[in-house]
């Protein structure tokens, strides 16, 4: 994003930061007699609900980590007791928890210990080979050299082998693009990956040279790599399986930090889910919730009859596994395309930088109507990656063969990304009940989406404004680690429409209030996850899951907030106090990561699971 600076002077930042933790410095006075005495209160605010038939409120209370009262002040009172903790809101704008509708918090995040995220910083090829050689030479322990975020407009002659083997030439070096589909490998990786796991190998698409079919470095579908297919825990070692661990702990942290409470981790293998329970059974998913979605690629079909079995033991474990904080055994993942820095989107009309290609589907028509049809009569949520328009079409034509093979139900199938929905299709899929799981981050775009659809095609890309008034159910999320964590900037970029030119040139009309992103942010994601009953609004008898901001977001769209603030990324990583879960304070602005975990709780946050755990060992 470009950069409008002004710098706010550190002692005021620090100032209001310690204000807040004393408790906001004026705190309210009550008698404290109050006959239904909630643990927490916050009296003063801006409270945005999300609740349509209560929407705003200034007062809320909190008891045994759910929402007690959402009201004017005039009825707090009643809800502070002797040890009630009583917060002066002073105007602070608070919102339900964020629920991330499409993410990668677990698989991703546990992996950015064998691949950080820190190519996306690197403008240059230069600079990408200095990082790649340099993470080398300073981690000669690791398996692999991995990260995440280069581009293919940085690669002038494209992601040859050649060119990472001379950063690197005796460890496998494997590297995923920014937008996830495009991968880069030296040879080294080739070598193991071909040998080890050549069927995996092949599902990555391999781009392979004419004359000596060798691949010449550069893979097409690298959204289904998956390290586990070429190594072993065991082989790996308890170093790195500790490291992944943390990297999963620093992930759900950062997010928390940003409001996050709720994540949709959209492509899970089979082989991390024991290290997913092993890191819930220690307390890592304490402080959030995560539902889980398997992964289906096209070549599963070839054995129906396993992939059935395989998916009902997929849906056992939404009974067996799954408690408050992870939901496994409901969702599936699928791609019907890919994006358009590496011109794998299937589009109706081609490419406009390339007459000769529309892209190529990942599916065909038949065989994802019969995977769908499956999938929805064995009543699991069907989630599809389809950025294209040819490709949501495909999608959308498959849920209703499903639906009407199989009887409607409450489904919620939804599309990921959506980014191109034909207009004609919005109102089947509003009365399909066809979910758009849109993340408005990447609208922000660049040269090569601009230069891939080109000026007409992009008036409707991603049109929020027009398909919520066809009637479509519309959640928003973040696809990190394809985009910054902070939902600030796509609240920001839903309600402006700026782009990479930062010009608003690309279908203005479609720019939503923030408020109205909020609640595609909150209780819309939330009903997209099947979790709208308990979390995604702050009304009574909800969970607690909470952000406390000090910062109006809805101010964001304003010419004076953009004229007199940094909108650079990191700009926005200061606007959250508190972020709550459960009534527990999982993040508190100033709080260190080690102050955080020494935290006595305040409330009965902990799952079941965790509990039984502590019986059965004696640990805490």
């Amino acid at each position: 994003m470009a950069r409008i600076r002004f710098r706010f002077p550190a002692w005021l930042l620090s100032t209001c930061g310690l204000i807040w933790i004393a408790g906001c410095a004026t705190v309210p006075r009550f008698d404290r007699t109050g006959t239904r005495p909630a643990d927490w209160v916050i009296v003063n605010a801006d409270v945005l609900t999300s609740d349509a038939t209560n929407p705003r409120a200034d007062s809320l209370a909190v008891k045994d980590g759910r929402i007690a009262y959402v009201g004017p002040r005039a009825g707090i009172a009643d809800f502070v007791g002797p040890d009630t903790e009583v917060v002066a809101g002073r105007g602070r704008l608070v919102t339900p928890g964020f629920v991330e509708n499409h993410c990668h918090v677990l698989w991703i995040g546990g992996m950015t210990y064998l691949q950080p995220p820190e190519l996306f910083a690197c403008e240059t090829q230069d600079e990408v080979l200095a990082w790649v050689k340099r993470r080398a030479d300073e981690n000669p322990r690791l398996p692999l050299i991995g990260g995440i975020g280069w581009r293919m407009n940085q690669l002038p002659a494209g992601p040859r082998r050649e060119i990472l083997d001379a950063a690197v030439p005796d460890r496998p070096v494997m590297l995923m693009g920014y937008s996830g589909q495009g991968g880069w490998l030296n040879s080294k990786a080739i070598e193991l990956m071909e040998s080890r796991n050549p069927e995996a190998f092949e599902r990555l698409a391999p781009v392979r040279d004419p004359e000596t079919g060798r691949c010449t470095g550069e893979c097409l579908h690298y959204h289904v790599v998956n390290f586990l297919d070429y190594f072993t825990w065991e082989e790996l070692g308890p170093e790195v399986e500790e490291g992944v661990m943390a990297a999963m702990e620093k992930t759900i942290a950062e997010a928390q930090s940003y409001g996050i409470t709720t994540f949709h981790d959209v492509q899970i293998y089979p082989q991390f889910i024991p290290l997913i329970l092993k890191f819930r059974d220690r307390g890592g998913l304490d402080g959030c919730r995560v539902r889980g979605a398997t992964f289906i690629g096209h070549e599963r079909l070839a054995n129906e009859k396993q992939l059935e079995k395989d998916l009902r033991a997929w849906k056992k474990l939404r009974k067996t596994e799954s408690d408050d904080h992870l939901v496994l055994g409901e969702s599936v993942k699928f791609y019907i395309d890919g994006t358009a820095d590496n011109r794998t989107l299937f589009l109706r009309e081609p490419y406009s930088n390339d007459p000769t290609t529309c892209g190529r589907p990942d599916w065909t028509a038949a065989e994802f109507n019969r995977v769908v049809a499956l999938v929805d009569r064995l009543g699991l949520q069907a989630c599809t990656h389809a950025c294209g328009d040819a490709g949501a079409q495909r999608v959308i034509d498959a849920y209703e063969h499903a639906l009407q093979t199989n009887g409607f139900r409450d489904a919620r199938h939804a599309i990921e990304h959506c980014e191109m929905a034909p207009p004609e299709d919005w109102a089947r899929m509003a009365r399909l009940g066809i979910v758009a799981s849109m993340q408005p981050q990447h609208f922000f775009g660049d040269d090569m989406v601009e230069k891939s659809l080109g000026p007409e095609r992009l008036q409707w890309r991603m049109a929020w404004n027009s398909m919520e008034k066809a009637g479509v159910r519309i959640s928003f999320g973040t696809d990190w680690a394809a985009g910054p964590f902070n939902p600030a900037y796509g609240l920001l970029i839903a309600a402006t429409r700026l782009n990479y030119k930062f010009q608003r040139d690309w279908g203005p009309d479609e720019a939503i209030p923030v408020e109205t992103g909020i609640r595609h942010w909150t209780i819309d994601s939330a009903y997209n996850l099947f979790m709208e009953d308990e979390i995604g609004s702050l009304e009574v008898g909800k969970r607690a899951d909470l952000v406390v901001f000090n910062t109006d977001l809805r101010k964001m769209p304003t010419l004076w907030f953009l004229l007199t603030h940094d909108v650079g990324l990191g700009a926005f990583d200061h606007f959250v106090d508190l972020t709550m879960v459960d009534g527990e304070d999982v993040y508190v602005k100033g709080r260190s990561p080690e102050e955080q975990k020494k935290r006595t709780p305040r409330f009965k946050g902990r799952t079941e699971r965790r509990r039984r755990l502590q019986a059965q060992t004696g640990t805490m």
